[in-house]
């Protein structure tokens, strides 16, 4: 089997025609857009962790932060406490020959498991352009492509800064005034002295604009940007004999983007608007359509293995897709849970589209209550809390919530986010709010 998984870092789904965008004269990304009329969109897939070390970690090993002991970043390899193998050698082992283009190694060195060949594109962690990847991805197609493969290309140009990664001929595509109506009000930075000091002298350190809609049309020019490397990488495949109707390709994020939304700049709480992220399935064996239940990270390995017919572990915390790959809609799940712990120490349960956040550990943020609910139907970016109105639906859902920590932690004396919490309410942390 062939198979080619490409995250773009930091993609908001929201921010793919695909998912829904389309008020902006340019489209954002019309290739991956034409590809996901081939397979499958999940409407409602959510990281499992976040922000980037967590989440990959979430989704090579298909295990949640709460199993393997990857929650945030500066970690070490010793607190990876996952036994089971990595989505790349349960392939390796199988007899595919494996392939990373990516730099993620370079900080997290669980993450290279499995992988024979390793490219890191500019040489540096985030580094790398989307024409160096598909570059890099092509070569490595060049030589591995005929025979059975997994393939991992990672592409960052979606990150920030966002200035310092565009491109001019990309910039001039998206105007920032198509972005005003739909900015992020302001608000709960403006009035907060402190996060409005860390938020400029954030966006001072990466050259980026204050304003929100320029950061907007600029994070959308990355985004085609990347959008024509992916198009060049499956032309470029044709051109190599490399039939891609023979290859199953997966499109995800490993997590989303904040610009001012609820107080939050960059992917550093885990609100919709960061831990929900794009899949797009499609190739041998793919029914197209459109798959409306709830999906995590952790479900990818699961599912990749299935489809090639790999036995995985019963441990896992995740399960696969292949019934929402032929059109099965039932079943699935009726409930997620993404968890953060850097900036902001949350954890997100959801269920039929409300939101119960339970932040443990907030730093200057007051305006976040312990518990929030929020319907995502009509609150999107999460900025009504609504648990006083829904008195009811909050207490049910703080019982859910607390019965998934003790499934998965075996209770809250044992719950990792809780005592994270405790040790950074108890220590100097105020380098946080710069990040």
């Amino acid at each position: 089997m062939k198979v080619i998984l490409i995250s773009i870092d930091t993609l908001r789904s929201d921010h793919l025609g695909c998912y829904g965008h389309n008020y902006t004269k340019n489209p954002v990304s019309p290739f991956m857009d034409s590809l996901a009329e081939k397979g499958v969109v999940f409407e409602k897939h959510y990281a499992t962790d976040v922000p980037t070390p967590p989440s990959y970690t979430s989704m090579f090993f298909g295990t949640r932060a709460i199993k393997n002991g990857i929650y945030t970043f500066n970690q070490y390899e010793r607190e990876f406490t996952c036994s089971t193998p990595s989505l790349a050698e349960h392939f390796y082992k199988e007899g595919h020959r494996t392939g990373m283009i990516s730099n993620l190694s370079l900080i997290y060195p669980w993450l290279h498991r499995g992988f024979i060949d390793i490219h890191k594109p500019g040489n540096r962690f985030q580094g790398g352009t989307a024409e160096e990847v598909t570059e890099e991805a092509l070569r490595w197609l060049r030589e591995f492509g005929k025979k059975d493969f997994f393939l991992f290309v990672h592409y960052w140009d979606p990150h920030v800064p966002y200035l310092e990664r565009s491109r001019k001929e990309y910039r001039k595509l998206f105007s920032p005034d198509e972005y005003r109506d739909r900015a992020p009000n302001m608000r709960y930075i403006n009035d907060n002295p402190e996060l409005e000091k860390a938020y400029q002298e954030k966006h001072k350190r990466m050259n980026d604009p204050y304003e929100p809609e320029k950061n907007l049309a600029l994070y959308d020019a990355n985004i085609r940007y990347v959008d024509d490397g992916i198009r060049r990488l499956f032309e470029g495949s044709a051109k190599l004999g490399i039939n891609n109707d023979e290859i199953l390709f997966v499109i995800t994020s490993d997590h989303g983007e904040a610009f001012g939304e609820y107080g939050f700049w960059d992917h550093f709480s885990c609100y919709r608007n960061i831990s929900q992220v794009p899949l797009i399935i499609f190739g041998p064996g793919v029914k197209k359509g459109r798959a409306a239940t709830y999906t995590q990270h952790v479900d990818i390995l699961p599912t990749l293995c299935e489809l090639a017919g790999i036995k995985t572990e019963s441990t896992l915390c995740g399960k696969s897709m292949t019934d929402l790959l032929q059109g099965k809609q039932d079943g699935f799940r009726e409930e997620i849970v993404t968890e953060s712990a850097f900036v902001a120490i949350q954890r997100m349960y959801v269920r039929d589209e409300y939101a119960l956040v339970h932040t443990l550990f907030r730093k200057e943020r007051d305006h976040i209550n312990d518990y929030e609910l929020f319907d995502l139907r009509k609150d999107p970016d999460q900025v009504q809390d609504i648990s006083e109105k829904k008195a009811d639906l909050t207490r049910d859902l703080r019982i859910a919530m607390d019965d998934w920590v003790t499934r998965e932690a075996g209770g809250a004396a044992f719950d990792k986010l809780r005592h994270m919490a405790y040790e950074r309410e108890h220590s100097n942390v105020g380098f946080l709010l710069s990040k």
